[in-house]
């Protein structure tokens, strides 16, 4: 059963800090250097000083980018940078975005607390692997600011027989009136609408509708599992807890899994440095288990082949498929698994069943591992693999330097998600990604009640 709950955001205060746009910022971890750089430079008060703060020469425990989060964090309350609502809510929250065909879509859902629980005990269910690096990081900024600065973004199912007028999103849809607190345009060129809806009655059914519901975590999987151990912590120190502290809560983003703007894109992903690596000899092996096509690309017909070669990667007629480049060899190809019982006679019952009708397993357990020798420790490591987003970039990457196979996939499904997710199962890292991301700067849940 899913426990969620308004609360009473710390949000930007237009009047002290002007154009909100200015302020936010994506999720931290898709954020670069580089465009770290930029947001500090955006505005003094950007959300990047408290999720994704610098590091400074001479930095040491006490004095560092966590602790000048908390600095920020104090600080900007007492300046009226950020104020709280005044009665607990809940944050009806949607993005609207274009595709490269040009249709608009909006994605909707809303911001609320869920109830803490561990993965495999309770309503709760992640679908990739976490690594103990990013979660030591959130947890130290947790512990310095006491707050959760971004969502967890986690998706419900609609339940059977609920017309669409009495979906959550609906009867929230219906309950925003008028024009929205916040309306900024992202980065990526979103345009993201935040409602702040107080009405006990509306609280009331939603709460009530979502009773039932089994909570996928489609993006923030460090952030989820950094927030129970922050909470263990804190039960630790607490005597006599009700189970009702702040602590137990986290900030989160619901969207249905049937909602019509919602969109998974896929993760590329590049192999560099490989010892001894024999292209053609790899190729070879490739063919054992797959049906590889060839495009040439010699410079009379290139764009002609690129074209072709990426209909035939999409249009997959249901069977297990994945681009390829190869540096140093003037061609793409497409490798289709040959039969559906392949992954059966190579592995047998040593992986799920699950699994072995994913591309993005097939491709990580088959390719990577065995044909590669990138093992699943080398792979969490990212010792010989680079994950791109974009297609064309990933293209690029590929014929640079030490580079050496750009693998080009195809987007994960909603179904697939949800099937490994019941399963307790987890995909390889990147096997998902979910756009349009949430913006960070929208609300903040503080923890210190």
């Amino acid at each position: 059963m899913a426990v969620i709950k308004p609360f009473r955001a710390l949000r930007y205060n237009p009047d002290k800090v002007g154009d909100l746009s200015k302020v936010m910022a994506p999720p931290y971890d898709v954020i670069s250097p580089e465009f770290q750089q930029e947001l500090y430079l955006r505005h003094p008060n950007n959300i990047i000083r408290l999720i994704l703060g610098k590091t400074l020469p001479g930095d040491e425990p006490g004095n560092d980018r966590y602790a000048r989060a908390a600095e920020h964090l104090e600080k900007w309350q007492k300046e009226g940078v950020f104020v709280r609502d005044i009665t607990p809510s809940i944050y009806f929250y949607t993005q609207e975005y274009k595709l490269k065909s040009g249709m608009t879509r909006t994605r909707k859902g809303f911001i609320a607390l869920s109830k803490l629980e561990e993965f495999g005990k309770g309503a709760v269910m992640p679908h990739e692997r976490t690594l103990s690096g990013p979660k030591a990081d959130r947890l130290e900024l947790m512990k310095a600011c006491r707050a959760n600065l971004s969502c967890i973004f986690a998706l419900y199912p609609e339940a059977e027989g609920v017309s669409r007028q009495e979906t959550i999103s609906s009867i929230l849809l219906s309950a925003a009136k008028g024009e929205p607190i916040i309306e900024v345009v992202g980065d990526d060129g979103v345009v993201n609408r935040l409602w702040k809806i107080d009405d006990a009655e509306v609280i009331g059914s939603v709460t009530e509708a979502m009773k039932d519901k089994s909570l996928f975590i489609a993006d923030g999987h460090h952030r989820y599992e950094t927030a129970l151990n922050y909470r263990n912590l804190m039960l630790e120190a607490t005597k006599d807890p009700t189970g009702e502290e702040p602590f137990n809560y986290v900030m989160m983003y619901f969207a249905s899994m049937d909602d019509e703007g919602l969109d998974i894109f896929p993760t590329h992903r590049v192999v560099h440095s490989l010892r001894d690596f024999d292209a053609k000899g790899f190729l070879a092996k490739c063919r054992e288990y797959f049906d590889v096509e060839e495009f040439s690309l010699d410079d009379k017909q290139e764009a002609t082949q690129r074209e072709l070669f990426l209909k035939k990667l999409v249009d997959n007629g249901g069977r297990i498929r994945f681009g390829l480049y190869v540096n140093g060899i003037n061609a793409y190809y497409l490798l289709t698994l040959k039969s559906s019982d392949i992954m059966d006679k190579v592995f047998g019952s040593t992986i799920p069943d699950e699994y072995k009708v994913l591309d993005v397993t097939v491709l990580h357990a088959l390719v990577l591992d065995r044909l590669l020798g990138i093992g699943r420790e080398a792979q969490e490591r990212q010792e010989n693999l680079i994950y791109i987003k974009d297609m064309d970039e990933a293209l690029e990457q590929g014929k640079a330097g030490a580079n050496q196979l750009t693998f080009l996939m195809n987007p994960t499904k909603i179904k697939d998600v949800r099937k490994i997710s019941e399963a307790r199962l987890l995909m390889p890292q990147k096997s998902t990604y979910f756009y349009p991301k949430l913006l960070s700067g929208l609300t903040i849940n503080p923890l210190w009640d």
